[in-house]
């Protein structure tokens, strides 16, 4: 594969990207920011349109492999919000907080201090334009968010969330063991066995 050492991440979130340096030791992670790409407005009505667009738009414009990430919270609770606007759920510029605190007024409003919830990643991974055969993975976390919010690590919502059978949530946790556990480090699990089986043909 060309390439094959240097990945672009169509991402331009700071958190996210200090997960996948972390959860791709093996290669060199370039960010799209950095190339200056600019990524397309979000149309996809599920988390893989959109996590396949970011990834075609920043192969396109790189001309290197490229992975996509959407991902998000679902809370079946609130009819599966805030999903894919889990980034945007306060306002379309909101803040890490503003959506922290918008997911536990909507809870407070249902009288809920706790709610089943879920995060999901899905990733796509793009090596040549018009890649007909895009790698694909799915990475799912089940837990709890919480209105009280604990610890300072992670971003989004994981001062919020407590994966199933923990009592700590995921912004108490150091790096190391999200990456072992969350949703994104499972699904990049499954993605790297992909593109190294593909590497190795």
């Amino acid at each position: 594969m060309a390439n094959q050492s240097t990945i672009v991440v169509a991402t331009n979130n700071p958190g996210k990207l200090k997960e996948f340096v972390l959860l791709l030791p093996n290669y060199k992670i370039i960010s799209q920011n950095s190339l200056g790409i600019t990524p397309d407005e979000e149309l996809g009505e599920t988390f893989f349109e959109n996590s396949l667009q970011k990834a075609r738009v920043a192969n396109a414009a790189s001309g290197m492999a490229s992975l996509g990430d959407d991902s998000g919270l679902i809370v079946p609770a609130l009819n599966n919000l805030p999903g894919l606007r889990s980034a945007r759920y306060a306002h379309e510029c909101a803040t890490d907080d503003e959506n922290r605190q918008h997911l536990k007024k909507e809870l407070e409003k249902l009288n809920l201090n706790q709610a089943k919830a879920y995060f999901v990643c899905v990733l796509v991974f793009v090596r040549v334009p018009a890649d007909p055969f895009p790698l694909i993975a799915t990475g799912l976390l089940e837990g709890t968010v919480k209105t009280t919010m604990q610890g300072e690590n992670g971003f989004g919502y994981d001062p919020m969330f407590y994966p199933k059978n923990s009592n700590v949530s995921l912004g108490e946790m150091g790096a190391d063991k999200k990456a072992l556990l969350s949703h994104r480090g499972k699904a990049m699990q499954i993605l790297t066995k992909k593109i190294e089986g593909f590497a190795s043909e």
